[in-house]
């Protein structure tokens, strides 16, 4: 607030009286003279000053030294530039105005010029209707001070034709000065009650689907309660209450959920800031978006990418690549990690059940990775806030799948959809081409999809791997914004460092790796099971395969661990509960069984899932057809006109259900009823067949072979295998005996 300006000064000289009146130095010198005014005079440099009292001069005269003063201290206050832009206004405001915090910028623009305004009008020499004349013919002339100019603009709370000053508008800001302790007007408040139809109206807005005002306001008028009133609100009044009355936050809630609603909500930074590399590690997944040849088919499928990222570099190691998010491709990405930048102290990723509450990562104090590499495994506290995880979430969206974008494969979002299937069309072409050893087709086919899909197309598994490698390698060499400015050695230019440079000033300030020696790093991360020493053998991977060593027997009935090699099924490691190394023991080979690795048992386990659900599916299409299917017992007679068919399970579809049963164990159908006979139900996996319709399988197959026929590779190596089973031996005695 401005301080009153004083309303006489102490005396003034001839030239100050002359530019205030209007007239020339020398003309108020002889009126001076005339009329005798008071002076004293002063010494002064190079001669004597005449200086006179204000009060010994007439009124007049007085009034304009007066007046003139004013202005030039109205000219000195500070004045905008331009006018200031008016802020959003609060949402409500008390009517009693207390303090600056409570007012808006417009209002404290009001408040500020009718100050300024009143300051003149109190220091006027005058009287205020002679003030506010003069103010209004100063205006009018254009002759006001800069500062007395913008308060004309801006005192009025309400914008006017002509902004002219009354003695009522004067006294009714000196009333509100008086009532509140401020000149600021006074904020009209908004309608914020609460209507009964506005719990309707955000329930809709809340839709998933999305909601538009005009469909929200014909739903509020289908489903309104005559107990809220007349008529339903109109568009209009909806989009108002939208607008002003309910949160935005509010509105998004159930429109939005999870990761998708926390992109509009308030979220803590956080700064890598002090941290040493290692010290804490993100790692998180990627379902490539691109597809890529199949290791061992060679169909093109999509790939898992597991990447670690060290937070106080933001460098990324080689990562783990496989075809599922499993156990075995996360630990090799973490075992890259390990070997590059020795071992971490904090690890975090999402909630995938391969880490979290898993036995073999975190939950079990003896075989847990985590327990035994000596490391803390955290997650986001709330399942799905992908927010938690953001640095690994950004690498995903903001630098794997722009690269991938790159691909003739690519199959993201922003793929257009007819060039994916001819691209896809192509791909399976290429692969049918390559299996039947059709390379010039192979190739040309190839060279069609790069050009329909305008990128790259991947011919094995190591080049797409080899590409993952490269894409993660040029991150390491490009500047990340979360990292310190530097000048650029070759340019000179200021830019944020690299992971790659920003890990070798690590390394030059004397940070090293906790790093682990080879037999420890191997041994760490080979899976370790939790079994029983059960007659001087133990069972680690679960398919009956049994290994012992020379004095296991001593740990019959007891606990253990064992290590396993996932590639390698010879041996394993047993140790003792608390870490201690027992001894390597060897694979007991069992008769009529082959040795199995992991992987090869997991593939075998896949496959028989998927050739299950086939069966139900085709089962399903066979039942959903129209007419009447009959399912043939094994021990009936099938008579169709007059023909008697062998016993069968096929299953027969007839035009009118008209078949009428002779005798309980025949059903007789007419031969014109007859469409055609549906397909045999798929031959269920030997591993569920009962033991005498695999010997049966095995006679017909080797009398197959005997006559020369060709078999399929898997039912060559099922005949050699067979006849070294157990089953193959009581089934053969079986045969025999009768």
């Amino acid at each position: 607030m401005n301080a009153a300006l004083p309303k006489s000064a102490t005396s003034v000289t001839l030239a100050e009286i002359a530019a205030a009146v209007g007239i020339t130095k020398r003309t108020a010198e002889r009126r001076a003279d005339k009329e005798a005014w008071p002076f004293e005079e002063i010494a002064v440099r190079g001669g004597r000053r005449r200086l006179y009292p204000i009060t010994g001069l007439p009124k007049a005269v007085a009034e304009a030294v007066q007046v003139a003063a004013l202005h030039r201290s109205m000219a000195a206050l500070p004045t905008p530039a331009a006018p200031l832009p008016a802020p959003v206004e609060a949402e409500t405001l008390p009517a009693l105005i207390g303090g600056p915090a409570e007012l808006t910028g417009k209002q404290l623009d009001v408040e500020r010029a009718r100050e300024r305004l009143l300051a003149f009008i109190d220091a006027f020499p005058g009287a205020m209707a002679r003030a506010i004349d003069h103010l209004n013919a100063e205006r009018h002339a254009g002759r006001l001070p800069a500062p007395l100019a913008w308060a004309f603009a801006h005192a009025w709370d309400k914008p006017r034709a002509d902004n002219r000053l009354s003695r009522k508008t004067v006294h009714n800001w000196l009333t509100v000065k008086a009532t509140r302790g401020r000149a600021a007007p006074k904020k009209v408040q908004k309608d914020l009650a609460v209507k009964p139809w506005y719990g309707l109206l955000l329930a809709l807005r809340q839709r998933p689907q999305g909601s538009c005002i005009t469909w929200i306001t014909d739903e509020i008028a289908k489903q309104w309660n005559p107990a809220w009133g007349e008529t339903p609100p109109s568009y209009h009044a909806v989009r108002r209450v939208l607008d002003g009355k309910l949160s935005a936050i509010d509105q998004l809630k159930g429109r939005y959920t999870g990761s998708q609603l926390r992109a509009h909500k308030h979220y803590q930074p956080r700064t890598s800031e002090g941290m040493y590399p290692w010290q804490e590690v993100h790692a998180d997944g990627w379902n490539t978006h691109f597809t890529a040849p199949h290791p061992v088919t060679g169909e093109f499928v999509t790939y898992e990418v597991w990447h670690f990222h060290d937070v106080a570099t933001r460098y990324v190691p080689p990562p783990g690549i496989g075809l599922t998010e499993t156990y075995e491709v996360i630990t090799a990405g973490l075992e890259r990690c390990v070997r590059f930048g020795g071992m971490m102290a904090v690890l975090q990723t999402d909630s995938t059940k391969v880490i979290k509450n898993s036995p073999r990562f975190t939950t079990d104090p003896m075989i847990a990775l985590s327990e035994r590499a000596g490391f803390v495994t955290v997650h986001p506290k709330e399942v799905g806030n992908s927010q938690a995880n953001g640095i690994c979430e950004n690498f995903n969206t903001a630098w794997l799948d722009k690269q991938s974008r790159e691909l003739a494969t690519y199959q993201g979002a922003g793929m257009d959809s007819l060039s994916l299937k001819r691209v896809k069309k192509l791909t399976e072409k290429m692969v049918k081409a390559a299996n039947s050893g059709d390379l010039i087709e192979r190739d040309r086919l190839k060279k069609e999809a790069e050009r329909m899909g305008k990128g790259r197309v991947f011919m094995s598994y190591a080049e797409a791997e080899a590409w993952i490698n490269e894409t993660c390698e040029r991150w390491n060499d490009k500047p990340h914004r979360s990292l310190k400015k530097i000048a650029d050695p070759v340019t000179g230019k200021r830019r944020h460092q690299t992971p790659r440079e920003a890990l070798q000033e690590h390394i030059d300030a004397g940070w090293q790796p906790v790093t682990l020696k080879e037999e420890h790093l191997v041994d760490l991360f080979r899976p370790h099971v939790r079994c029983k020493v059960s007659r001087e053998a133990v069972s680690p991977i679960g398919n009956g395969q049994r290994y012992k060593f020379d004095g296991l027997g001593a740990w019959n009935g007891q606990w253990v661990m064992a290590a396993i090699d996932p590639m390698d099924w010879r041996a394993v490691w047993v140790k003792s509960l608390d870490g201690e190394f027992l001894g390597v023991a060897d694979l007991v080979e069992a008769t009529g069984y082959r040795a199995k690795t992991q992987y090869e048992i997991a593939e075998e386990k896949r496959a028989n899932a998927q050739l299950k659900r086939n069966a139900k599916k085709a089962d399903h299409i066979i039942r959903a057809r129209t007419g009447l299917a009959i399912p043939v017992a094994p021990s009936s007679q099938l008579v169709i006109g007059g023909r008697v068919l062998s016993p069968t399970d096929a299953l027969f579809k007839i035009k009118t259900p008209q078949a009428v049963p002779t005798r309980a164990d025949e059903i007789v159908i007419d031969a014109s009823d007859v469409v055609r006979p549906l397909p045999m139900p798929p031959a269920r996996p030997r591993s569920e067949r009962c033991a005498a319709e695999n010997y049966a399988e095995w006679l017909d197959l080797d009398a197959r072979l005997q006559l020369g026929e060709a078999v399929t590779e898997a039912d060559a190596r099922w005949h050699r295998t067979y006849q070294l089973s157990a089953q193959y031996r009581a089934e053969s005695k079986k045969k025999a005996a009768a």
